[in-house]
């Protein structure tokens, strides 16, 4: 992506391409033009870490991040993964919190900012604005719950059929073959994300490889095949 692409012939934020600020007026978004920060992250860079303080709200415009926190014995434990137009720190911001958890990028990812004073001046005097904030808030506790549900389990092959299917959502596209997940995640993460190890993870791909389930087509991209088959595998 063009470093250009994210802003208009004059110079100014393209926000009407970012949903949770495409229904600001005019001057609302001029209020607030002077304060908006882009920023451009590589794979791997940390976006914020646990302990920041939640000074501002990022708006994903373009890639991916994860959201993931260090667990007490030292693993990570992914909790969300993120894509274009979602955000983190509303709620944060609300409260006063400091974030505890880590947002990284998964690939070249473009983030918007928000300044604190900016969220409570101009947005939360904005319903619409509100009712995405509370919309993303709700999906976000079914998200937590999903993965609860995913972590609780015991069953391996359960495991990841879950998070193969919770990865739709976000990574799949349809194909004539099936689904295509083109993933930004390793097999390390793609382990962290579902509960289980790296090499658990990558046996247990082999072993759907050959049930017909997946094909893992290159690093990176898996094939949802049978989308039925591994479907039976969750209920």
């Amino acid at each position: 992506m063009k470093k250009t692409d994210i802003f208009n012939e004059n110079g100014n934020l393209n926000y009407k391409n970012i949903p949770l600020l495409a229904f600001l007026s005019e001057e609302e978004f001029l209020s607030m033009k002077s304060n908006f920060e882009v920023l451009y992250f590589k794979k791997g860079d940390p976006i914020f870490k646990s302990g920041d303080p939640a000074s501002k709200m990022f708006i994903i415009y373009e890639g991916f991040m994860k959201i993931a926190m260090n667990l007490s014995d030292g693993r990570e434990q992914i909790l969300y993964i993120y894509q274009k137009g979602d955000f983190v720190g509303g709620l944060n911001l609300l409260s006063g919190d400091k974030y505890v958890y880590n947002g990284t990028a998964l690939k070249n990812t473009v983030v918007v900012t928000i300044s604190n004073d900016d969220f409570h001046n101009v947005l939360l005097k904005n319903s619409k604005f509100v009712m995405k904030v509370l919309e993303k808030s709700y999906e976000r506790i079914r998200r937590s719950e999903e993965l609860i549900d995913r972590l609780c389990v015991i069953n391996a092959d359960l495991k990841v059929a879950k998070v193969l299917m919770n990865l739709v959502k976000v990574y799949g596209q349809k194909t004539d073959e099936g689904i295509l997940l083109k993933l930004t995640l390793n097999q390390e993460e793609l382990g962290s994300f579902t509960g289980i190890t790296r090499e658990t993870m990558s046996r247990k791909l082999n072993q759907f490889e050959d049930l017909g389930l997946i094909k893992i087509v290159a690093r990176g991209k898996i094939l949802i095949t049978d989308v039925k088959g591994l479907s039976k595998l969750i209920v």
